[in-house]
C-alpha cells in the first residue's frame, strides 16, 4: 500500500512540476506579448502623428492648388478682357477711318 501511495505522491508531484513549468512558460509568453503590445501601441502613435502631419500638408497643398487654379482662371479672364478691349478699339478705329473716307 505504501508503494502505491508513494507512486501516487510522485505522480502528483510530477504533475505539479509540469504545471509549474507550464505556468512559468505561459507567464514568459504573456510578458513577451505585453512588450509587443507596448511596442505596437508606440508604433501606432507614431503613425497617427505622421498621418496627421500628412493630412495637414495635404490640406495646405490643396489650398495652394486652388489658389493657383484661380490665378490661372483670373489670368485667362484678364487676357480675354484685354483682347476684347483691343478688338473694340480696332473696331472704333475702323469706324473712324470709314467716317473719314465717307467725308
Amino acid at each position: 500500500m505504501t508503494d502505491k501511495i508513494q507512486h501516487i505522491i510522485e505522480s502528483i508531484h510530477l504533475k505539479c512540476k509540469t504545471l509549474h513549468e507550464n505556468l512559468v512558460s505561459e507567464r514568459s509568453i504573456r510578458i513577451e506579448h505585453e512588450a509587443e503590445i507596448v511596442t505596437l501601441k508606440n508604433e501606432i502613435s507614431i503613425l497617427k502623428n505622421q498621418n496627421y502631419e500628412i493630412e495637414q500638408l495635404k490640406a495646405a497643398l490643396k489650398i495652394d492648388l486652388e489658389t493657383i487654379m484661380q490665378k490661372g482662371i483670373d489670368e485667362k479672364e484678364s487676357v480675354l478682357n484685354d483682347r476684347n478691349e483691343e478688338i473694340d478699339e480696332l473696331v472704333r478705329e475702323i469706324e473712324h477711318c470709314i467716317k473719314q473716307l465717307k467725308q
